[in-house]
């Protein structure tokens, strides 16, 4: 098979790849197979590498040990490959705080592969942390680099960011001292998630008053619009979890969710994450919440208080689930030992639960979890110390609904539980 022709436009383009990425051109190597190599004689940076420096000493002191000018290997940087279980690999430009960019799959020297790279790199924004003070962008990043900011929950760190990096990037060196609330007001109005930028806001006025950056807080007198009440994620029914129970057999990974999921009444960031390791001696599940960082307690193998015990049949099912699983730390791991996360353990009830003819997501068992505990007579004190609420009113909620159920049922009346759709 004859060699492919080298053109003038291969050449060039090989050069100008490298010259974007910061390359300074020694030597050109034209390869049989077609292949146009580049061999870099240093870089561009002012100071140069560690052996750049030394030969600039050698040369100003007249000092050739005969290295100057050597050939030197360049290293590409920020590159990222990911090897599916297929066995193929993908390569990608990373950047921090930035969606990865694919590069062709070639020779790193190859010239495409050279200019795909400088492009990449050339592309995007690149983050500026250096603000003019008493900027509002100044303001976030002093916020976000504050033992305030650091000391709270990944899950909540995380929320606020969302909100902070985008009035750090819209208000550009717009001075703290004339942020006003109605400012607040128009910026919040005009997001999707209203309550999540206030929290960001008041957050982010809070610190600024209390560092000293600010004189007052403008966030007080803002206010958030007012929008149509919804019961949020809806809670399961009887028949929904008889339904997901008939379609997903015990030893299922989405069975084995859901019955975890459903007994303990805990957030899908914390239950990524119990394993046995948190079950004490007396046999109460005991783990450190996520978003609030108190503990939540669940019977897992003690004997139920007596508002549970009508109940037990959903813990007796979970249990049995969970016996057929893989031994691993944590209670709901994937099949190769990694923890679940978050976001493929929401997912996967989703997916389950629609498979089932269910519309209803992991957060609506929580919500069943805490209302059938309500409805066998649990006080709103022992609910919170079950499902780990720290607010109390959302907790009365579900007793004052038990309350009134029970004021127009029979003395003796004949409870209704998940348990018997096992």
């Amino acid at each position: 098979m004859p060699a492919p022709a080298i053109t003038k436009a291969s050449v060039t383009n090989a050069i100008s790849a490298a010259q974007a990425c910061g390359v300074e051109v020694a030597e050109i190597i034209v390869s049989r197979d077609g292949t146009v190599r580049i061999i870099a004689k240093g870089t561009t940076n002012p100071l140069g590498s560690a052996s750049q420096q030394v030969d600039a000493w050698d040369k100003a002191t007249g000092n050739n040990n005969g290295t100057t000018g050597r050939r030197r290997r360049i290293t590409l940087t920020s590159i990222m490959e990911i090897r599916k279980p297929s066995g193929k690999v993908f390569t990608y430009y990373r950047r921090k705080g930035q969606p990865l960019t694919p590069l062709p799959d070639l020779p790193h020297d190859h010239p495409d592969f050279l200019r795909a790279y400088a492009d990449a790199k050339a592309s995007g924004p690149k983050p500026n942390r250096r603000q003019p003070p008493g900027s509002i962008p100044s303001l976030v990043v002093a916020c976000q680099a504050s033992a305030r900011f650091l000391a709270l929950s990944d899950g909540y760190r995380a929320l606020l960011t969302r909100h902070l990096d985008p009035i750090r990037a819209s208000y550009g060196t717009l001075a703290m001292t004339g942020l006003r609330d109605r400012h607040i007001s128009a910026d919040v109005r005009a997001t999707a998630a209203p309550a999540h930028r206030m929290r960001a806001w008041r957050f982010l006025c809070s610190f600024g008053v209390d560092s000293g950056l600010m004189e007052t807080d403008p966030s007080a007198g803002a206010t958030t619009p007012k929008r149509p009440k919804t019961i949020g994620h809806p809670a399961w029914t009887v028949e929904d979890i008889a339904a997901f129970r008939a379609r997903w057999p015990l030893d299922s990974a989405a069975r084995r969710c859901m019955e975890l999921l459903f007994w303990t009444g805990a957030r899908i960031s914390d239950a990524a994450k119990i394993g046995p390791g948190m079950v004490d001696t007396d046999g109460v599940l005991i783990y450190r919440q996520q978003k609030t960082g108190d503990p939540a307690y669940c019977p897992w193998s003690c004997d139920p208080p007596a508002y549970a015990a009508k109940l037990i049949t959903d813990r007796d099912l979970m249990h049995k689930a969970l016996e057929m699983r893989p031994k691993q730390l944590t209670y709901l791991a994937t099949t190769t030992g990694r923890t679940r996360s978050v976001k493929s353990l929401g997912t996967l009830i989703k997916e389950a639960a629609r498979a089932a003819g269910i519309k209803k997501s992991a957060h609506g068992l929580r919500k069943t979890r805490a209302k059938m505990l309500a409805e066998e007579g649990a006080s709103t004190h022992q609910i919170a110390a079950w499902t780990g609420h720290q607010s109390l009113s959302e907790i009365q909620h579900y007793t004052k609904a038990a309350d009134r159920r029970r004021a127009v049922m029979g003395t003796a009346p004949e409870h209704k539980s998940a348990n018997r759709a096992g």
